[in-house]
């Protein structure tokens, strides 16, 4: 199950503030009291002279110890008490650098809280939403209801406009006619049907025996056309012996 990215946030912010805390809590154990920024940068400053110092004048005994007999054994001695002379210094050092980090955790997690608290007050309450949500909801039934009612308005009213009344249709003129309509033709008799089928018939037989005496002319001509052609050249006679 995928969680909401609010919830993501709300966690982050949590682990957050429980690891701030956490270090708040170790710093607290190491300092005995609060200084306030100024005063650690000021202590600072003057601890990292102090330290430079101390690095300086041991420097100085190691090029000494080096002109000695015992070279080694005075450079253990010398490191021993430049070791014993920064360890305060170093110790002083370090308290200020978790202070520092102590006042950014004591930071971030005032954030953090002021964050969750602009969440949590941003975020509805389940008896809000629940409201809204039923509004919403009504809001929509509403609106299909109007719909509903138009539709059956609509309805309604389509039949009314579609069938005219009787007294319209009486009162509307006839259309006028755009062409003449055409001339009744009067229905042949029995003899006029007969005579004009007698007469289609010899026409008929008329066309036939024209077209067979086309065809009887054109078969002649072929026949004379066929007499009329030269006869072949006799071939040459054999030579005598």
């Amino acid at each position: 199950m995928r969680l909401p990215r609010r919830s993501i946030r709300l966690m982050r912010t949590v682990a957050v503030c429980c690891c701030a805390m956490a270090c708040v809590s170790q710093a607290s154990a190491f300092t005995g009291q609060q200084a306030t920024p100024e005063q650690d940068a000021a202590q600072q400053l003057a601890l990292q002279a102090q330290r430079a110092q101390v690095l300086l004048r041991y420097r100085a005994e190691h090029a000494a110890c080096m002109q000695r007999f015992f070279v080694n054994a005075c450079l253990d001695a010398s490191r021993k008490q430049e070791r014993s002379a920064l360890a305060p210094i170093d110790a002083k050092l370090q308290e200020i650098a978790l202070r520092a980090r102590m006042r950014a955790a004591e930071a971030e997690m005032r954030q953090v809280q002021a964050n969750i608290a602009a969440a949590q007050a941003g975020q509805p309450d389940s008896a809000q939403a629940e409201r809204q949500s039923a509004a919403r909801e009504a809001a929509l039934a509403q609106r299909e209801e109007q719909a509903a009612a138009r539709a059956r308005q609509a309805a309604a009213a389509a039949p009314n406009a579609a069938v005219p009344s009787s007294t319209s249709r009486e009162a509307a003129p006839a259309a006028p006619r755009l062409f003449p309509a055409p001339a009744s033709q009067p229905a042949l008799t029995p003899a006029q049907r007969a005579a004009q089928a007698a007469k289609a018939q010899a026409d008929y037989a008329a066309k036939q025996k024209a077209y067979a005496d086309k065809q009887a002319e054109q078969a002649r001509r072929d026949a004379g056309q066929k007499q009329a052609a030269p006869l072949p050249a006799p071939s040459p006679s054999a030579p005598l012996r």
